[in-house]
């Protein structure tokens, strides 16, 4: 009793939500779902706000990723309980440039992308990212991402030329998903063609990247965000040297159809 006599009203609440976190932690599926999200975006917040730092002396540098994958393998993965499986890694790093396309789940898809990072990548991603984002946007900044503005399709298609250019000049991959947005539904939405025509147009392979679905784990309509386990497969590459913008539409389905039937596949290996 002295000892809480002795708090302050402020020492007091602080001491009740030590006490009480960890129980609703374990009790409360719900209260879990967004802890771990609360911890995931601070965390991925202050990744931000490192990158910004680190890459001061060498702004819009490929290299800089590097240190948002060291924060993702050291703390983000293991703070959320997550395991990360690469299978094929070598490929990534076989091309000297390519397209990298991969299926979108979730904004926790920064895990295992970060874990699978390969050497002189850029990312393409919406503008949004860059100004919604706070010190993350500016974080991805500093790291040479590349970004469209959806809703101005001309600006848009200057974008693509303009990643076409750093492809074959600065010899770059670039990451890309090609659904366009996340989805939740466990399977893959249709895929957008703008990475293949930057693909043929550039004459340069496709390297498929498939996540396995979170559903072991992690579920937003569900609330649920558990520790688990995801599989990243790095499929052989597609070449594209030769084909034309007439084969863009048949090389789009016949990429989402193998990413696919692999995204099904490794999902299965995960089913408890």
């Amino acid at each position: 009793m002295a000892f809480v006599e002795g708090l302050s009203l402020c020492q007091l609440v602080f001491v009740l939500i030590l006490l009480t976190v960890p129980i609703f932690y374990q009790i409360s599926r719900v209260f879990k779902y967004y802890f771990k999200l609360i911890v995931y975006f601070t965390i991925s917040i202050l990744i931000g706000l490192g990158v910004c730092i680190y890459s001061l002396p060498r702004p819009r540098d490929t290299r800089n990723h590097f240190f948002v994958s060291w924060c993702v393998r050291v703390f983000l993965r293991r703070v959320v309980g997550v395991e990360v499986e690469i299978r094929n890694s070598e490929i990534l790093n076989k091309y000297e440039t390519a397209v990298i396309v991969i299926n979108h789940q979730s904004s926790i898809d920064m895990i295992p992308l970060f874990m699978m990072w390969p050497e002189n990548c850029v990312s393409l991603a919406k503008r949004e990212l860059l100004w919604y984002t706070g010190p993350f946007g500016f974080g991805t900044w500093m790291c040479g991402t590349i970004y469209v503005d959806r809703v101005n399709h001309q600006s848009a298609r200057k974008t693509m030329e303009s990643a076409t250019d750093l492809i074959k000049h600065k010899k770059l991959k670039v990451a890309i998903f090609p659904e366009g947005t996340r989805n939740h539904n466990g399977s893959m939405l249709p895929f957008k063609k703008g990475a293949f025509h930057l693909a043929v147009t550039g004459q340069v392979p496709i390297i498929p990247v498939v996540f396995s679905s979170y559903e072991n784990f992690y579920s937003k309509p569900e609330r649920r965000f558990d520790e688990g386990r995801v599989i990243v497969q790095v499929l052989p590459a597609i070449p594209t040297v030769g084909l034309t913008s007439d084969d863009v539409t048949a090389l789009t389905e016949k990429t989402r159809e193998t990413m696919l039937e692999c995204f099904d596949r490794i999902s299965q290996e995960l089913v408890k």
